[in-house]
């Protein structure tokens, strides 16, 4: 085929357009560097990678000037200048959890067996696992349950819905809470609680015998709010927090005992990016998720128990519209009877999302700040 030599005012405008495509290339660069250095500081004062509602705007600046083109142009620019995550096997050698450092998660935390590295403490069980998925941290230790509160919900609906994290291990604390104050005062004079809700919560019945008038101010941590409350001063303000947490801040215990006896325990997680199941122990836990649009209760439990499979727990979340099952159920996903059982829910669905096999915890006595 012979090519025409290009009319001289075609020549001209196309030696433009290559100029103004050589100057966009330049500004998206420096667009993306300008957007990652953004999130790097972001991400060090312990926030997140991404701003949705910045995304939103620069999204609808982008429609306004060009319609629904002018979106797909934002959409692929915002994709280009999000900065690289950690790349899987790669991630921060930081073991994050919810702090400060005599937090239960902290104990909970420092009783795995390879605990002994670098921290990152954060500001909620969201962050923790937040820091982990984006490979902040290598690990996270987060709060699920409490025998009094029940499902820490934040927590469970993250793991069961959102991107896969894999749990490794668990440990089960006994939770003491005191109500304290910035001045001795009767327990009768206070007026706002600070505290986590989950912690509150556990002590609804006391609270409800006792301080019926009482409202609770929600804090992200229950460390957070005694902080908050030893600042203030108030003698009409308390925080619900730990005997640990109230010593150390010099706050007064106006009572104790709130959670009643047996005392509640907070059954903690460890996880980490998706990773391979470890071996079997002999004495392992597996955690699932089934989704009820694809599977009912019903099914799941039968298929479970008919193959002799024990269940531990079960607990039906969330956010999502049909809800989920999540089931902890005794045994190793890659041993018998547990990876027949498995082999048959996942018949019923591929949804179907295997969280985890890790050794089984007891409680064990601890003297901390919960959650």
């Amino acid at each position: 085929m012979v090519h025409q030599p290009l009319p001289s005012g075609q020549h001209r405008r196309r030696s433009l357009i290559d100029d103004m495509d050589a100057r966009l290339i330049r500004l998206i660069g420096e667009r993306r560097a300008v957007s990652e250095a953004i999130q790097n500081d972001r991400l060090a004062e312990g926030g997140t990678r991404t701003d949705t509602g910045r995304e939103m705007h620069i999204i609808s600046r982008y429609h306004e000037a060009f319609g629904p083109t002018g979106r797909d142009i934002a959409l692929s620019l915002l994709r280009l200048s999000r900065g690289e995550l950690t790349p899987v096997g790669r991630s921060s050698a930081l073991d994050a959890f919810l702090g400060p450092a005599d937090s239960y998660s902290g104990v909970a935390h420092r009783q795995f067996a390879d605990s002994g590295g670098p921290t990152l403490l954060l500001d909620s069980a969201a962050d923790v696992l937040d820091a982990v998925r984006r490979g902040r941290a290598g690990t996270g230790t987060v709060p699920v349950h409490n025998t009094t509160a029940g499902p820490v919900t934040e927590v469970m609906d993250a793991l069961a819905l959102e991107s896969p994290l894999s749990i490794t291990g668990e440990r089960r604390l006994p939770v003491a809470l005191v109500l304290a104050t910035a001045q001795p005062v009767p327990a009768n004079a206070v007026r706002t609680v600070h505290t986590h809700p989950h912690a509150y919560a556990q002590c609804a019945s006391w609270f409800a015998a006792h301080l019926p008038e009482a409202r609770c101010t929600p804090a992200p941590s229950t460390a957070a709010g005694a902080e908050m409350v030893a600042q203030e001063g108030d003698p009409s303000r308390a925080a619900l927090c730990a005997p640990a947490t109230a010593e150390r801040l010099g706050l007064h215990p106006v009572t104790d005992n709130l959670t009643g006896l047996p005392p509640a325990v907070t059954r903690f997680l460890r996880v980490t990016r998706a990773s391979p199941p470890q071996p079997p122990t002999g004495r392992d836990l597996t955690t699932l998720v089934v989704p009820l649009d694809h599977v009912s209760l019903l099914t799941a439990v039968r298929t479970l128990t008919a193959s002799g499979v024990h269940v531990q727990d079960l607990h039906a979340g969330g956010r999502d519209p049909d809800g989920y099952l999540w089931i902890d159920v005794a045994g190793h996903r890659d041993q018998a009877p547990l990876d027949r059982a498995l082999a048959r829910l996942q018949r019923e669905s591929d949804r179907i999302r295997i969280l985890g096999s890790y050794p089984m915890s007891s409680a064990r006595a601890a003297c901390a700040e919960s959650l």
